[in-house]
């Protein structure tokens, strides 16, 4: 009682529509709403569901307790488009991701997160440069994984997944981030991992706090943050120094013979030349602008990558899906004169499918698109006469949805060609029976695509940009792993854990691979 009593104290009231239904919250009561909060601990999975079918599957909204004490406000999955298609300036994205991810503390400083250029940059470079880029993610994903995984053929030896796959994406994000030989220090790596688990650590631990002390206890659990920083700059700073200097003496002298690496740094430097930003040309700025694009790229990667694996390599073989991707992988190779390049690529679509069908069946994100209400007379949502309040959040139940058994068949199974299925016949057909309709029904089971189904990346115009990076990082490392290991296929899959509105991979879990005789070694090149 009396930590109910000094939690609803201490925390800054928020404002709710009264007109809107509660899933976690019993009576109206003074403590009603805080004992709701601190039940969201061990609550979310049920309360989830509780709220998708009393009130989403009929389309009414209904608030949902958070410990953070970002109440939201959890609308229907038909009334996604009405969320995103509102204006930057009623209802952001980065202003919700700022509290999130605790930008006032978590990143360094305060313009990290509350002005991310370094998101300009990736929409404007990344999508375009994807294809010629490809090279170098292959070859850093086949490098990454024989380093760590070996050349034995005959002993089998254990791998912990989720710290494997967090070292493999680290490498294979920062080569196109800081590129070679950068990428592949240990001691980079090692600093800026840390600092990504250092912004997990703050975002679990500060709504743990009451927001009256926030500004003491942020600065003090940053203090970690802040030195891994510090070790990191110690690695971009002579790369960036001369990054600088090269593109500036090539801009004055178009035929000087200098190098300039196609990566973030460069992408960066031009696109703040290019704004008039003289902040982002700052050597400093250019420095901490890596660390959150690297947070953004290897945390949640990783934790998509390591339930793959273990989806993949605890299904019943009898099913096929571990030799269908396989076959599927080899034949793409050989086609190709063992080359990884778009149109190699293209074709595992068995492959996009299982990784999709681990997206669904084991999504790390329980809600999807949040927003945050900045517009000061709130947001009016006519359809059920209420109106989201300024500084509210709101949401979609992505969890629930993706676990309805009226939408996917069997949706608690993992069925890798869930989504390959349907694209195979598509495909089969003669291209008279094609149609420009089915057409853009199959590419939409793509795993890149976004939807009402499918939000592990958002939807709209704030989209996740780095989707594209990650579609061909996960097919690589997948299709390398298949075409030139061996993995012991494990009884039962280990389970998730909750960890309050996130759902994360068994952290110590392993597997136990050796390499294939009749490897399959594929180049970039």
């Amino acid at each position: 009682v009396a930590l109910v009593a000094f939690y609803s104290v201490a925390s800054p009231k928020q404002e709710y529509p009264k007109e809107l239904p509660w899933v976690g919250k019993e009576g109206d009561g003074y403590f009603a709403v805080t004992k709701a909060t601190i039940g969201s601990l061990t609550n979310v999975n049920a309360w989830l569901k509780q709220g998708y079918e009393n009130y989403s599957k009929k389309g009414i909204s209904y608030m949902f307790p958070d410990f953070s004490g970002r109440h939201e406000i959890v609308i229907p999955s038909n009334k996604l488009r009405w969320l995103v298609d509102n204006p930057d300036n009623v209802a952001s994205v980065q202003a919700a991701h700022y509290d999130l991810l605790q930008g006032d503390y978590a990143f360094t400083h305060e313009l990290m997160v509350g002005d991310p250029f370094h998101e300009r940059v990736i929409h404007k470079n990344l999508v375009r440069k994807m294809d010629g880029v490809i090279p170098d993610i292959a070859d850093e994903v086949i490098t990454a994984i024989d380093d760590t995984w070996g050349f034995d053929t005959a002993e089998w030896h254990d791998v912990k997944v989720y710290d494997n796959m967090m070292d493999i994406i680290a490498r294979v994000s920062n080569r196109l981030f800081v590129g070679l030989p950068l990428c592949r220090n240990k001691d980079f790596l090692k600093h800026s991992a840390a600092f990504a688990i250092d912004v997990i650590t703050m975002v679990a631990l500060m709504p743990l706090i009451p927001r009256i002390f926030h500004p003491i206890v942020g600065r003090v659990l940053s203090i970690p943050n802040h030195y891994h920083y510090w070790r990191t700059k110690k690695h971009t700073m002579p790369i960036i120094t001369k990054r600088l200097a090269d593109i500036d003496r090539k801009a004055k002298d178009p035929d000087a013979k200098v190098d300039i690496p196609d990566d973030f740094i460069t992408w960066s430097i031009y696109t703040a030349q290019k704004d008039g930003n003289h902040r982002e040309l700052d050597p400093i700025m250019l420095s901490r602008r890596i660390l959150p694009i690297e947070f953004a790229a290897i945390h949640t990667t990783t934790l998509t990558v390591a339930m793959v694996i273990f989806d993949v390599f605890s299904s019943d073989l009898a099913k096929g899906f571990v030799s269908g991707i396989r076959e599927e992988c080899e034949a793409a190779l050989r086609a190709n004169g063992g080359k990884w390049d778009k149109k190699s690529l293209t074709k595992l679509i068995r492959t996009d499918s299982a990784i999709r069908e681990s997206m669904r069946v084991s999504n790390f994100a329980t809600r999807g698109v949040a927003r945050k209400v900045i517009a000061k007379e709130g947001l009016r949502f006519d359809e059920e006469n209420f109106t989201a309040p300024y500084g509210s959040f709101i949401s979609l139940n992505a969890h629930s949805r993706q676990h309805d058994p009226e939408i996917f068949v069997n949706p608690d199974e993992y069925d890798a060609f869930r989504f390959s299925r349907p694209r195979e016949e598509y495909e089969a057909k003669h291209p008279d029976e094609q149609n420009t309709d089915e057409y853009v029904k199959m590419k939409n089971l793509s795993m890149i695509s976004t939807g009402e189904n499918h939000l592990t990346f958002g939807h709209g115009r704030h989209a996740c940009p780095g989707r594209f990076l990650v579609q061909h990082e996960l097919k690589i490392l997948l299709a390398h792993v298949l075409a030139n290991y061996e993995v012991k296929q494990l009884p039962v899959r280990p389970p998730n854990q909750w960890l309050g509105t996130a759902i994360v991979p068994p952290m110590k879990a392993t597997i136990s691979v050796r390499r294939r005789k009749d490897a399959l070694q594929g180049t970039s090149a």
